[in-house]
């Protein structure tokens, strides 16, 4: 029997898993056993990665743009094509013509995709964490200079903002909060749903969709009015402490209660809970993500940290590592030129998680000794994706008519799915690296056969984020021609002129030459598994921000031309805001993710399908007696930017007059095609319901508000 350790990624929650494979025969388990955080989708490995509709080839569409007629081709046909017509684009328009949009982690690979854009003059990258942990990621370096990451071994106090973990939804945080309750923990729930989570809960806060913001600014009030902060900490690492002071002055409890649709003592109560905590933590959640006050819901978050003394307490605060080669230091920043990076889409719009903001940190490396332009989750350094967007449909500063979409379907993961639609149509040439025909591929010219999780060793993390490797080796072959991604680039770089920048002829060479700063190879790092490669800190117990300090007012933000403080302001809603009274009575919430799928995968599968065959949206039975709607009515949900069908669920955890909708919604057994709906993705996924358009984005950040202040109405179909 032989042994490997690997990370799942049937979801995003890092799950670390041992695979003993006996010949045919597999067992995935928890790779630490006495702490079992896998979900049964972890055994679905070999259904998977044969299931009959994988793209196990590559394929050309020899029909037209939308309406595809897929022939099958070799690799290096493939490679040859796509290499020429790539060259031809940037040869008409200029190599910024040229997009990106990826995720790191579905294909293992971080760094190596920016390598090849950066040799080629391109600045335009994005990836689907650019509104899911991503932008969290820069706010948090705007106040720290680095992510916030919670230590649930030691928490005796847990806020979460909308979070609901299970066996099924990070399945390795619910064991660490099952725990931390176990140890006496209090868990206080920011969510206006009675989630399982928020039933668990000390205190749970029904807040209205959207006004996280204005909750975490009451806290501050709290905290600073009750001089509960530490005051040690604030004197001594902090600095704008008096502006804060000032504007959470206008955050009273009472205002806040208003704001949120709550009880004021309920603010204050819940605000020394936290400030009097030993050890509380405030771990990422995605909600804080995709609403119109981002920028200030997740930096008052930071606040709350640093003014009541958790950072590097029980938040900690890692920095760029040194020792081996991360994603950024591969990524080679300094290989694109200056006039290109001046060229980046959005820079000046939503400048936050471009190139933009991460020059204000050049000084801050150069003090603490980073030898590299870092590039912390992926986000610091790219385009805005609405901007993006915007100029491969023809209305940017300048034309993008080539675009790759890297093991992502980047059609359903943005708000304004329509109008992504209308972008790939425009382009000159679109390639997908894919396992399936999503809505994505079938817009491609070229669709590349990706391999899977347990086909490909991986050097990890594909994020820069914490300071270690780890491993993740391949226990099956992979099906078909399905190749890695390096393949993919090794192969466009040689045809591109660019082959001394890749000297790797495969990923294992790759893996050596990034390991040998620390004396190791991948062999070496193999026979290590499960443990983790330890790198060096860059600043340990330092703060890589333009003053050393937590930066409670943002110098960043300031000098990106944005308040350097958090505030609350109301979402706008024009298009409701235009219609009769009453047109749009129902405030909408996007994002519901079922247990049995991973964002828009995994509807192929038919154990899981069973298990949650068609999409719902939530409404309360209240509001569903007044529309006259039944449980499991097909109905039809529309804003005043697009409609979806979805199947009614009545749900007495879901507040009167709101509706919540799913994301990642598409049926692969339906038709392809445009005319078809995209397989109906164009019917179902909650990205045909919220526009792109500036009022509707987080100014600094660029992130749509998808979770309150977009109304909706219902009826049945």
């Amino acid at each position: 029997m032989e042994t490997k350790y690997t990370t799942c990624v049937f979801c995003d929650g890092g799950c670390r898993v041992k695979a003993e494979v006996d010949g045919d025969r597999l067992r995935v388990l928890p790779a630490d056993p006495a702490f079992p955080a896998i979900c049964p989708k972890a055994g679905m490995v070999d259904a998977y990665r044969l299931h009959p509709d994988r793209v196990t080839v590559p394929l050309k569409n020899v029909g037209e743009r939308g309406e595809p007629q897929w022939q099958e081709m070799s690799w290096d046909q493939a490679l040859d094509e796509i290499a020429a017509r790539l060259r031809a684009v940037a040869d008409a328009y200029g190599p910024e013509a040229v997009a990106f949009a990826e995720m790191p982690l579905n294909m293992g690979f971080g760094g190596i995709t920016r390598r090849l854009m950066n040799c080629l003059g391109t600045p335009n990258y994005t990836a689907p964490v650019a509104l899911c942990m991503g932008n969290t990621a820069q706010v948090h370096r705007a106040v720290y200079g680095w992510f916030a990451g919670a230590d649930w071994e030691r928490t005796d106090c847990i806020v979460y903002f909308g979070q609901d973990r299970d066996r099924e939804r990070w399945p390795g945080e619910y064991l660490a909060l099952n725990a931390a309750l176990e140890r006496g923990a209090v868990l206080i729930e920011v969510d206006p749903r009675e989630t399982a989570t928020a039933k668990r809960a000390h205190y749970h806060l029904r807040i209205r969709y959207g006004t996280d913001a204005a909750l975490a600014l009451g806290w501050i009030n709290v905290v600073i009015g009750e001089g509960l902060y530490d005051r040690a900490f604030v004197e001594g690492s902090c600095t704008g402490f008096d502006e804060l002071a000032a504007r959470a002055a206008e955050y009273p409890p009472e205002r806040v209660a208003a704001l949120c649709g709550i009880d004021a003592e309920l603010v204050r109560e819940t605000a020394r809970v936290y400030a009097r905590a030993q050890a509380a933590i405030i771990p990422w959640g995605v909600v804080g993500d995709m609403q119109r006050n981002s920028t200030s819901l997740l930096q008052a978050q930071c606040i709350l940290r640093a003014l009541c003394g958790f950072v590097n307490k029980s938040e900690s605060v890692c920095g760029p590592a040194l020792g081996g080669v991360g994603n950024a230091e591969l990524a080679a920043f300094e290989l694109l030129p200056s006039e290109k990076r001046a060229l980046q889409l959005g820079r000046g719009a939503h400048p936050l998680l471009t190139f933009a903001a991460s020059d204000l940190y050049r000084q801050a490396n150069e003090r603490e000794g980073v030898p590299y332009e870092p590039d912390l989750l992926a986000e610091s350094c790219a385009c805005d994706p609405a901007s993006l967007f915007a100029a491969m449909r023809g209305e940017g500063p300048y034309p993008v008519k080539a675009f790759f979409s890297v093991a992502n379907n980047t059609v359903m993961s943005y708000a304004n799915q329509q109008g992504i639609v209308d972008a790939l149509m425009n382009q000159d040439l679109v390639v997908a690296f894919e396992h399936w025909l999503t809505p994505t591929a079938q817009l491609a010219d070229y669709v590349l056969p990706d391999d899977m999780w347990a086909e490909r060793d991986v050097l990890g993390s594909p994020f820069d984020v914490g300071p270690a490797f780890s491993t993740g080796q391949a226990f099956r072959r992979p099906a078909g021609q399905c190749k890695s991604w390096y393949y993919v680039v090794k192969g466009l770089a040689d045809r591109l002129g660019f082959a001394e920048r890749f000297p790797w002829a495969n990923e294992h060479e790759l893996y050596d030459w990034r390991l040998a700063p620390l004396g190791l190879t991948w062999e070496d790092a193999c026979a290590r598994a499960p443990e983790p490669l330890l790198r060096e800190l860059a600043a340990p117990g330092r703060f890589v921000t333009p003053s050393g300090k937590v930066e409670l007012a943002s110098s960043v933000l300031a000098e990106l031309g944005f308040d350097p403080l958090p505030s609350y302001e109301e979402p706008s809603d024009p298009g409701c805001e235009a219609a009769p009274e009453g047109a749009y009575p129902y405030v909408a919430f996007a994002g519901f993710r079922e247990r049995k799928s991973y964002n828009t995968n995994l509807h192929q599968m038919p154990e899981l399908r069973a298990q949650e065959p068609e999409p719902r949206f939530f409404v309360n039975p209240a509001d569903a007696a007044a529309e006259g709607i039944g449980e499991g009515a097909w109905c039809v949900v529309e804003t005043a930017y697009g409609q979806v069908e979805l199947l009614s669920h009545l749900d007495e955890a879901q507040p009167e007059g709101t509706l919540r909708v799913p994301h990642g919604w598409w049926k692969p057994e339906t038709a392809p095609g445009v005319a078809a709906g995209l397989s109906g993705a164009c019917l179902h996924n909650d990205g045909m319901l919220f526009p792109d358009a500036d009022w509707n984005l987080d100014p600094a950040q660029g992130v749509p508000n998808l979770r309150g202040g977009i109304h909706a109405r219902v009826r049945a179909k």
